[in-house]
């Protein structure tokens, strides 16, 4: 590992050591190939052999592929150590828990996560403990003290911190790593597809796996061919699939897919656009292999991912994957949105940190103030607008990035929520096209220029996907937060 309390690492060195380090890994694919073949264990085959069949990452490639990751699963390049979130994609599709930087499971690996946490003797340690050997076997789902308890000790507490960093690599990140060595991959993008679907899928999905002809790189395949075909099979199985909410997760296998048609094998290529948030090394690069390029952003699906299950790398989830991405599957797409809105507007309705207006600031009354909005939503319906001084009328479907940013903003702010699609803007306002969302409350404070949380939320909301973010400050403003997603294509 490099020393980074040493002098920047030269771009030449870099290449030597990377260059290095894959030809180590490929050596010892094929050795435990070999041993394979010839019958013996993992164990017989040395703990050398096992050690050395690890795809190894330099420190600015691994903390490029965390930090996608804790965006994908958190929408954060920190990671919310707090973050809880909830999803009926548990065993016969009940809801469970998901927590945590990379977001393990109720009736997943969250027993062992919190039972480490037990044992850490950190700050809520002993509050939790009585709650571990209940994980996984009672429903814990709507129980508020457990939850305030994760959510406390996730935000308030660094030895949480630690367990979960220790936790997450234990369990997905080695692991993934192994295998990727094992089978003989050596580039880095290779190296974020594969840990992505240890995060989210539970593992490399061996049924994915008959769906494409090429073979892994230690049977004599092409390494670029198996991943871009491993990816592009997940990315259709996932906008296929029969629960609306693993639909919805499609964004990331896009955003993979966009760096592979990049050639970003080394992800030298920086920032990667991780569901709309740009993501870097964080600087633990010191700029050795920088290389900052445009991206061009790709469509998002959704910003509350569901884990598809710790324990259920071979189960399959759905009837079939479609062959490409065809005008059907573009359809496909159209109606996993739709579904996804309704969960996500269940969500904000359930949500007791965001209040939703039940009148507009003219004090003209109709079906389209923003609680209406988001109960039409969560039913199905598209959201009326409003009809008068201007306004349009008609109906328009609320915007499923501009939902799921309000789901996750709720996740460190407490706001009001003035107006979706109804009331009177100006004739062109993004808010008749279903995809903006105004403030006027946060953490119980009106919005005013002076509001001390005001820039972090207003940062929050460009982090999350808005493309036009108002506030104090710009004329007409100075009372609410306007937030508004790109218009749908």
């Amino acid at each position: 590992m490099f020393d980074q309390s040493s002098q920047s690492v030269s771009p030449e060195m870099l290449r030597r050591l990377t260059d290095a380090a894959q030809t180590v890994n490929t050596v010892a694919a094929h050795l435990a190939e070999v041993a394979a073949m010839s019958g013996q264990s993992a164990t017989a085959a040395g703990a050398g052999v096992a050690a050395a069949a690890m795809l190894v990452l330099t420190p600015s490639q691994r903390a490029i592929c965390e930090r996608v990751i804790n965006v994908f699963e958190t929408g954060s390049v920190r990671g919310r150590y707090g973050a809880i979130a909830i999803f009926g994609d548990g065993p016969h599709n009940i809801r469970q828990i998901t927590y945590g930087r990379s977001q393990t499971t109720e009736y997943g690996n969250l027993r062992e996560l919190v039972s480490r946490y037990a044992g850490a003797g950190g700050t809520f340690s002993d509050q939790l403990r009585p709650f571990v050997p209940l994980i996984g076997r009672t429903a814990l789902v709507d129980n508020a003290t457990f939850k305030d308890l994760l959510r406390r000790a996730g935000n308030e507490d660094p030895v949480m911190e630690s367990v979960q960093d220790a936790f997450f690599a234990d369990r997905y990140f080695n692991p993934a790593m192994r295998w990727a060595g094992t089978n003989g991959f050596t580039r880095a993008l290779s190296a974020l597809v594969i840990y992505d679907s240890f995060i989210h899928s539970g593992g490399i999905l061996d049924f994915l796996r008959t769906r494409f002809r090429e073979s892994p790189p230690a049977r004599g395949g092409n390494e670029q061919v198996w991943i871009s075909q491993y990816t592009e099979t997940r990315h259709n199985w996932l906008l296929t699939h029969s629960n609306p909410p693993v639909r919805a997760s499609a964004y990331r296998t896009a955003d993979l897919l966009r760096e592979i048609g990049r050639g970003n094998w080394d992800l030298a290529l920086v920032p990667i656009m991780a569901n709309g948030t740009p993501v870097d090394d964080g600087g633990i690069g010191h700029g050795a292999i920088a290389a900052v390029a445009a991206v061009a952003e790709a469509p998002e699906i959704g910003s509350e991912i569901p884990y598809l299950g710790d324990e259920a790398a071979g189960e399959i989830w759905c009837e079939g994957g479609s062959g490409s991405a065809s005008a059907a599957a573009a359809g496909v797409m159209v109606d996993a949105a739709a579904s996804s809105a309704v969960s996500l507007a269940q969500q904000i309705l359930a949500d007791t940190g965001i209040s939703l207006a039940t009148a507009h600031a003219s004090g003209i009354p109709d079906q389209a103030t923003a609680r209406q909005n988001i109960v039409d939503t969560a039913a199905g319906r598209p959201a009326s607008r409003s009809s008068y001084q201007g306004a349009p009328g008609g109906t328009v479907s609320l915007d499923i990035r501009m939902l799921g940013g309000v789901v996750a903003l709720a996740q460190q702010y407490t706001f009001a929520v003035s107006e979706f699609c109804g009331g009177s803007h100006s004739a062109n306002s993004r808010h008749y096209a279903g995809v903006t969302a105004d403030f006027n409350i946060i953490n119980g404070r009106h919005v005013s220029p002076g509001h001390p949380d005001v820039p972090a939320f207003m940062a929050r909301c460009r982090a999350l996907g808005a493309t036009e973010v108002l506030g104090p400050g710009f004329p007409g403003h100075d009372n609410h937060i306007h937030a508004a997603w790109p218009r749908p294509v």
